[in-house]
């Protein structure tokens, strides 16, 4: 189907473009501009899967509800393929930017806990922090980021995010 084949070339534009990011040192500590350059290739991919299937169609009048699954398959494949990229990407080609996050909110916490107020308020805002001390409260914290952030959370949050833009995005493009 020419609707697979768009998301799947254009996932892959995204892949180079990722990779040269990287390997480039333009993204480095930042993530912004490649989520920005990732949602506007999957309305990309989105409008240009949909014009091709329409244009096989013969741009007939047709049903919006097979627009709307069009698109949803260039929406949902390219989503797969990225997903799958930013997986290997942080688990295998960059691990260091996940440890990196990691120890940059570790850094906050340690900071935060050092102040006598900040660690009232922590004890404050959670019953089972209120018998622990600072260091002990540092380590439930620790334990709770490293699970938080790794390659799996953020491939998992990428995935439910893309399937979402995908049905917004297929909407919005065939209305």
């Amino acid at each position: 189907k020419i609707t697979v084949k768009t998301g799947m070339l254009i996932a892959s534009i995204f892949v180079a473009i990722k990779l040269i990011f990287s390997f480039a040192g333009w993204s480095h500590g930042d993530i912004i501009p490649t989520v920005l350059i990732n949602m506007f290739l999957l309305l990309s991919s989105i409008s240009i899967g949909l014009y091709l299937h329409k244009q096989r169609e013969g741009f007939s009048k047709g049903n919006a509800m097979d627009d709307i699954k069009a698109g949803m398959t260039t929406g949902v494949i390219y989503g797969i393929v990225v997903v799958s990229f930013i997986y290997l990407f942080y688990a295998y080609i960059n691990p260091d930017y996940i440890e990196t996050m990691v120890q940059d909110k570790l850094v906050e916490y340690q900071k935060g806990l050092a102040d006598p107020q900040t660690l009232k308020d922590v004890k404050a805002s959670n019953e089972a922090f209120e018998i622990l001390d600072a260091d002990q409260i540092y380590q439930e914290m620790e334990n709770s980021t490293r699970a938080t952030i790794s390659a799996f959370s953020i491939t998992t949050i990428s995935l439910f995010v893309m399937i979402f833009l995908s049905a917004f995005y297929s909407i919005l493009v065939t209305i």
